[in-house]
């Protein structure tokens, strides 16, 4: 006979909070990587992309801040709006608002690679 695991149970209620718990702590984990690699390129990086083209726009490094700090900005904000949602039970806008950040912090995580990668 084989032996089952003890099921994790965990309640609907507390799902949407560990969703905006996960959602900031990706967002923050994205800005301290980033600003780790940022401190280690050249004066001189990429700044615009443009299909087909390739890099057009080209300046200091420190123009670059802006990729980092707009996810961990923008998941404090989540995280105060869905507290709130959740308080009103409102647990389906709590999922929308985390659906949300989720996919702009990997938005911002993938332009932010792009950037990186062409500056190296």
């Amino acid at each position: 006979m084989r032996k089952h695991l003890p099921a994790v149970v965990v309640s609907p209620q507390f799902l949407p909070s560990l969703f905006t718990a996960v959602n900031l702590m990706l967002a923050a984990v994205y800005c301290l990587v980033f600003f780790v690699t940022l401190d280690g390129l050249p004066d001189t990086v990429p700044l615009h992309y443009t299909n087909g083209v390739g890099f057009d726009r080209w300046g200091d490094k420190s123009e670059l801040r802006f990729l980092g700090i707009f996810p961990g900005v923008l998941a404090v904000l989540n995280t105060i709006v869905s507290a709130l949602l959740i308080r009103w039970k409102t647990n389906w806008l709590a999922y929308l608002s985390n659906g949300f950040m989720l996919f702009i912090t990997l938005v911002m995580a993938l332009v932010a690679a792009l950037m990186l990668r062409g500056a190296m």
